[in-house]
């Protein structure tokens, strides 16, 4: 349920008074029309102001419309469905990314429209006669909104050296900006989240006030802590995280799938959300006068899904498939110990004992498993893709159909994040002499999906899951003997608990199940970042050929000739890929509008 519903008529914050003569209107102002100068009158004006920068987050290139598949497909989670869909999809997904393709201009162009709404408030509040609590935190999310902003910019493309305007432009030639390198980008962010920390000291929450999703202290320092991660300082990311969690204003939620649902938004879990609506007969939500477009929805639901609703743009890879079902769940915590419910057939429900980590069943259905996926049982009518799979995540999977239109928040971090992030930070920081408070954290969230603890998993496991699974009459010796060329991606061998070990571990499972197809590019950003190189990654999962035995599924029903090419993830993007794709190029069309861009 959403918690506010805020209607603006606010059209542009900026517009310009047109199509009035003067012989007309001789010296009368209009009131009807809205500009900077007569705008910024009051605390209505300010509120107004901050809602329409929120609003802007819903934009295609942020995190509505298209934005949805950008991201998902850089990833190791994700692979191009339904090719046809788009042109500029595959181009992405095969990372043959160059400058003129339309989805890296929309991006580029949205990002700095957040910009520069941010900069309005920031510009023409501080003159507003309001009340003062009111205008700092106005301020503070403001300059959070900015800072996440430029954030995105600097982490997303030409490795971070981007314009970076502060002032709103007043015209098309002052916004047409010369790049900043890097660490004065960066060095603007930092200034931008601690400045919103403090202006938002006292704002823990929005629950009073009715308006959840506003931006909290706990989210800016979620995200400070995040780009003090990202740009290797973990000392000051560790205090940051633990600033957080200290707090105790979350706690992760008991059924991880509350994350991915509508009904389970602003859960204890959320740190901070953007929020989408699915009525587009009302304006929505943080509305600008853009509230009966597409972009006060999401289309996450139709471009995972095939069929039901679904357009398939973006398909499960076999990876995160068999990474799923081969997690190691423990038989003795509470939440596996109540059976599941499973169906042959839709009207035939049974009852089984738990196979699957519950962070498996909420990402992923999966052929044959005996979950209902839109109405009908995964054993039988199924449609099947590529790794057997579809994506549940921020669906509704339980409808008999997907809407066009998706009311279901995106989630930028969630206390999960934050803990995974903090242990990673006192690794990387602390080395071996951190490993057990790393462990705390990292165990509380595999725990709350039912696995087995981190110590646990790394003494070994005899016969993967995923093959006990599908030979549950079998022995572990039967099963080995039967399937003798499993993969070393699916066997889980007893390794030293090291922080290095542990570290890998993160990146190569931990962190790919919690937050597959989440946030704005988590995963891609992960394999950015990673220690040993992301693009080494792509080319080592893409060296993996599966086989129907090890996917537990059936024989693939395509040409001989085609089996080997589906059975394989990246087969193109391994040969592409090197770690400057990480980033996107500038667009051309900015290059070509701007002559200051390469000064």
């Amino acid at each position: 349920m959403k918690k506010i519903v805020i209607i603006l008529s606010l059209i542009s914050i900026v517009a310009v008074i047109t199509g009035c003569s003067q012989d007309e209107f001789l010296n009368v102002e209009n009131r009807n029309s809205l500009n900077a100068e007569n705008f910024w009158q009051n605390q209505n004006d300010a509120e107004s102001g901050i809602f329409s920068v929120y609003s802007s987050l819903q934009f295609t290139g942020v995190l509505g419309g298209t934005s949805v598949t950008n991201f998902a497909l850089l990833s190791e989670a994700s692979r191009t469905g339904n090719i046809g869909f788009s042109a500029e999809t595959l181009e992405i997904d095969n990372a043959i990314i160059n400058s003129a393709n339309p989805r890296i201009f929309n991006m580029w162009e949205d990002l700095y429209r957040v910009v520069f709404r941010a900069n309005q408030v920031i510009k023409n509040v501080p003159g507003i006669e309001m009340d003062e609590t009111a205008k700092r935190e106005i301020l503070g999310e403001a300059y959070f909104l900015r800072g996440l902003a430029m954030f995105w910019l600097g982490t997303t493309f030409n490795q971070g050296d981007v314009p970076l305007p502060l002032t709103p432009a007043a015209s098309v030639e002052e916004s047409r900006l010369s790049i900043s390198p890097k660490a004065q980008v960066f060095e603007q962010i930092f200034s931008d989240l601690q400045l919103a920390q403090n202006n938002l000291r006292d704002r823990l929450n929005w629950t009073g006030e009715g308006q959840e999703g506003r931006a909290t202290w706990g989210a800016v320092t979620a995200i400070l802590g995040k780009v003090y991660l990202y740009e290797e300082n973990f000392s000051r990311a560790r205090e940051e995280f633990l600033k957080v969690i200290n707090s105790n204003e979350y706690s992760l939620t008991a059924n991880i799938e509350d994350n991915f649902t509508e009904a389970g938004e602003f859960n204890s879990e959320s740190i901070f959300e953007v929020q989408f609506f699915a009525n587009l007969e009302n304006n929505g939500n943080f509305g600008d006068g853009e509230g009966s477009q597409p972009n006060e929805s999401t289309l996450r639901g139709t471009s995972w899904v095939r069929g039901n609703g679904g357009f398939g743009a973006v398909f499960a890879t076999h990876f995160i498939s068999a990474l799923y079902r081969n997690e190691v769940i423990d038989p003795n915590l509470p939440i596996n110990q109540a059976p599941v419910t499973v169906y042959d057939d839709e009207s035939n429900p049974s009852e089984e004992a738990r196979k699957f980590s519950t962070r498996s069943e909420a990402s992923i259905a999966y052929e044959g498993d005996g979950s209902l996926f839109y109405g009908q049982s995964t054993r039988e009518g199924f449609i099947r893709v590529v790794s057997r799979a579809q994506i549940k995540k921020n669906t509704h999977y339980f409808e008999n159909r997907e809407p066009r239109n998706s009311g279901i928040n995106e989630r930028i971090i969630r206390l999960a994040d934050v803990y995974l992030m903090y242990a990673e930070a006192v690794l990387r920081e602390q080395g071996d002499a951190g490993i057990t408070e790393a462990l705390t954290y990292i165990n509380q969230v595999r725990q709350r999906s039912g696995l087995i603890t981190l110590e646990a998993l790394f003494e070994g496991v005899g016969t993967p899951p995923i093959l006990r699974n599908t030979f549950p009459d079998l022995t572990d010796a039967e099963i080995l003997a039967l399937v003798p060329d499993v993969h070393p991606s699916l066997m889980i061998e007893r390794q030293d608990l090291t922080a290095d070990n542990i570290i890998i571990h993160l990146f190569n499972k931990e962190r790919p199940a919690e937050f597959a197809w989440e946030g704005r590019g988590i995963l891609w950003h992960d394999l950015r970042r990673r220690p040993d190189g992301g693009a080494n990654r792509i080319r080592e999962l893409g060296e993996i050929r599966y086989t129907t035995t090890t996917l537990n599924v059936q024989p693939f029903e395509l040409l001989e000739e085609f089996v080997d090419n589906t059975m394989q993830d990246f087969r193109d993007r391994k040969v592409n890929f090197t770690e400057d794709d990480y980033f996107f190029p500038i667009p051309a069309q900015e290059i070509l509008q701007n002559p200051n861009i390469n000064n």
